[in-house]
């Protein structure tokens, strides 16, 4: 069983330093990749939910933000596969969101099911 408190308290690290310190910006995408893929492979150690690492829980906190995209698309990192891939979108409603590759979501839902779940980029 996943230790669910520690997958949220990791995502809403992530999510601080993203929105709010900013700590991420300064760097370029691929350097944004390897920190992230750094705490996922730290985040092992422990019993946690990878999907909640990289979900959209976090921004739920930041009401004055419009950052609806998951830490799974924004660092285009497969919440799945855990592989950075280009072709990563969300899936799901509201908070808790999934990120996956295109790959993993025809592995995760049916054909009917990924247009059903795929979020709207607009």
């Amino acid at each position: 069983m996943s230790d669910h408190q520690t997958s949220y308290t990791i995502n809403s690290m992530l999510g601080r330093l993203y929105l709010k310190n900013k700590a991420f910006q300064s760097l370029d995408l691929e350097a944004q990749q390897s920190i992230i893929q750094d705490i996922l492979k730290e985040s092992y150690n422990s019993d946690v939910n990878i999907g909640e690492i990289l979900s959209n829980e976090c921004f739920s906190k930041y009401k004055e933000t419009e950052e609806e995209r998951t830490i799974s698309t924004i660092f285009q990192i497969c919440s799945y596969c855990t592989e950075v891939k280009d072709n990563v979108e969300d899936y799901g409603r509201e908070y808790n969101r999934q990120g996956f590759c295109l790959d993993c979501a025809n592995k995760v839902f049916s054909e009917d099911e990924i247009e059903l779940e795929r979020v709207d980029k607009q």
